[in-house]
């Protein structure tokens, strides 16, 4: 059976990278199908070149892609120094979401930003168990 992507709830992520008694804790959401499928185009160009589509990726498509999905996917945190987490109501593809500010993503390291994506980006996936049946 294949599970539904859980859109609305959130878990709790530690980073690899805190080793401290006292962790950060994010709290991280999925994206939906169409916000994942949106992002992932959004990181293409596609021109027609001699009659024939060619397809590329500008220079900073991976990491310009890390923080959109951060953006999109972050819903909190406990206990990063005294940072607030603050979000807003934005029109992204089409739509009015629910997202952390850019002044809330700014100050998170990029190792962080990076790692959290992943995460976030891996709660839209089939489970690697179903993939081998």
């Amino acid at each position: 059976m294949i599970d539904p992507i859980a859109i609305g709830e959130t878990k709790e992520h530690v980073s690899k990278f805190d080793k401290g008694k006292n962790p950060t804790i994010w709290l991280i959401g999925s994206l939906d199908s169409i916000t994942k499928s949106k992002i992932t185009a959004s990181m293409i160009n596609m021109e027609i070149v001699d009659g024939k589509p060619v397809v590329s990726r500008p220079k900073n498509a991976d990491l310009d892609s890390d923080f959109t999905v951060v953006q999109h996917g972050l819903k909190g945190f406990k206990n990063f120094g005294n940072v607030e987490f603050k979000s807003e109501k934005k029109n992204a593809f089409g739509e009015e979401i629910e997202m952390a500010t850019l002044e809330t993503i700014r100050q998170i390291p990029i190792s962080i930003i990076r790692e959290l994506s992943e995460a976030i980006w891996g709660e839209n996936q089939v489970a690697e168990e179903l993939e081998k049946n």
